[in-house]
């Protein structure tokens, strides 16, 4: 039995959810607002789309078991950027009402916040294109969050490091390419690793025990050991499916893998790790 147990900590990660995008995840209690015949502001429920059925659902699963993992025990959530769709990428929003995007994702958080021993949440600003610039959907996100939940620290930031339980996680939105092709995935993670591992050391710092990023949609692991110090790196993968831009620019993949990934502290030391993750294959299968 681990409720509450004192030198337990439990740390989420989930990256690039998206909202206000009709392929990526959306709650289905959102309420938006649209005017009527004669000009008021009235309450409008966005129809969930197909993507957003199977998201919604496999990402509550985990929430679910997030907290069971977590089972009493204090509990920091990390969000790694992407949050809202933004403004460059037009096609396909659910509302064009930009600061729809920011109430979507804010609704999108909530879950989360049901946990009782929840006590930080930190959002990182993510690309210029998903967020209108200057971090602007995120930060009204925060606002959002900060009011609704006023005994959660919640924060916005670019770039991370934070220690918690004893394990230190160095986290960011954008960071290493997940690599072009099969037998070359993780390379350039690696390498990446390999890099921010030697300047750390050089500068007389310890380097992180999680290095973390987002961005990519697709998961990525590496693990290096330098001059006696450990570090993991995870690229995370997204709750969002792909559009023509990103079917476009994975040069036609076939599989999409979304999830978070549950890690578990104790005494300083990374005990568990639950990644939960669901792959979909996107192709149409026809026997003719």
């Amino acid at each position: 039995m681990t409720k509450g147990k004192a030198n337990r900590k439990v740390q989420v990660v989930e990256t690039d959810t998206h909202g206000g995008f009709r392929l990526a995840l959306m709650n289905p209690a959102t309420i938006l607002f649209d005017e009527d015949e004669v000009g008021n502001l009235v309450p409008w429920q966005p129809a969930m789309t197909k993507s957003q059925e199977y998201l919604w659902k496999f990402r509550s699963q985990c929430i679910k078991d997030a907290f069971e993992i977590a089972d009493g025990c204090e509990m920091l959530v990390l969000h790694l950027g992407d949050a809202c769709q933004g403004n460059k990428y037009q096609q396909g929003w659910v509302s064009t009402r930009l600061s729809d995007q920011a109430v979507i994702a804010d609704y999108n958080a909530q879950p989360w916040f049901e946990y009782k021993h929840l006590t930080h949440f930190r959002q990182v600003i993510g690309t210029q294109a998903h967020n209108a610039g200057e971090g602007s959907l995120e930060l009204i996100l925060v606002r959002y969050l900060q009011a609704r939940f006023p005994k959660v620290d919640t924060q916005p930031l670019y770039h991370g490091l934070l220690e918690f339980g004893g394990v230190t996680t160095d986290y960011a939105h954008h960071g290493p390419h997940p690599g072009s092709r099969n037998w070359l995935k993780g390379n350039v993670a690696r390498f990446y690793l390999r890099d921010f591992m030697q300047r750390e050391i050089m500068n007389g710092k310890k380097p992180a025990d999680l290095v973390l990023r987002g961005h990519y949609h697709m998961p990525v692991y590496e693990l290096l050991e330098m001059k006696g110090h450990s570090s993991e790196l995870m690229v995370l993968p997204s709750f969002s499916m792909f559009n023509d831009h990103a079917t476009q620019a994975t040069q036609s993949q076939n599989e999409i893998t979304h999830g978070l990934v549950v890690f578990v502290f104790e005494d300083g030391k990374i005990v568990e790790t639950h990644r939960m993750y669901s792959e979909c294959d996107v192709r149409r299968v026809e026997v003719l």
